[in-house]
């Protein structure tokens, strides 16, 4: 029998993906397979094949039906583990501050996860929903749980991976699909922010309304990005 940590995670090691489902669909299944995929070769780690995942998957979501859910997919040595819980739309815009440590982020989305989410808990103790994180050199990577995308000198902007942080499968999209560019991002350009958003696969694109006390635009710029990442985010049937 699997036990679960306080946050529903298999009380062992392995990565995972969270994904949005809307009305039975998926969103960005494939994206999430093939980096699921390319961890689970990099780590050592046996996945079951494609079409078993699928089955379950379509089974977890037909047993446990929600207009907007939460998949959470866990592999690991000997495992295999879906949940699908009921996910609340996020309408609010965010407010963030910075992490008080530097963080060292990882290109696979690894669990145990309680690390990200005591950065989470710290955040909201304080008013906030999230965490700016930030590498050794002062480089802005990511937040406790999302991508990060800036608006500097009219053009949106998101940190590189080398910078330390998850490969995220809706920054893949904003960048493919919708002209974010890659650079590093010094913390010292904070106060020349002009809009930004958070990028996770449940919350696809959420405004920042603040970074600490600074007070941060949501303009025209901002609901066209939104509105174009939305548009290149869609659920997809799975069986």
């Amino acid at each position: 029998m699997i036990e679960f940590d306080k946050y529903g995670f298999p009380r062992a090691s392995g990565i995972f993906e969270t994904i949005k489902t809307v009305d039975g669909k998926v969103v960005s299944l494939n994206r999430h397979m093939r980096r699921a995929v390319d961890s689970a070769r990099e780590l050592g780690i046996g996945l079951p094949d494609e079409e078993s995942i699928r089955k379950e998957i379509v089974q977890v979501i037909t047993d446990n039906p929600h207009s907007v859910g939460r998949l959470r997919i866990c592999f690991g040595n000997n495992l295999f583990h879906l949940t699908h819980d009921a996910y609340e739309e996020r309408t609010e815009p965010a407010r963030v501050n910075f992490f008080s440590e530097t963080v060292t982020g990882s290109q696979h989305k690894l669990f145990p996860y309680d690390y990200r989410f005591s950065i989470i808990e710290a955040a909201r103790d304080e008013g906030f929903e999230d965490s700016i994180l930030f590498n050794s050199k002062n480089e802005i990577t990511e937040t406790a749980v999302a991508n990060i995308v800036l608006m500097i000198e009219d053009q949106w902007i998101t940190p590189p991976i080398t910078a330390g942080l998850l490969p995220g499968v809706v920054r893949g999209i904003a960048i493919e699909e919708c002209a974010v560019k890659v650079r590093p991002i010094h913390i010292s350009e904070i106060p020349d922010v002009q809009s930004a958003f958070l990028l996770s696969s449940l919350r696809i694109a959420q405004p920042i309304s603040h970074i600490g006390d600074m007070k941060v635009k949501i303009g025209e710029a901002s609901l066209a990005l939104q509105a174009e990442i939305n548009a290149h985010s869609q659920a997809v049937s799975v069986g």
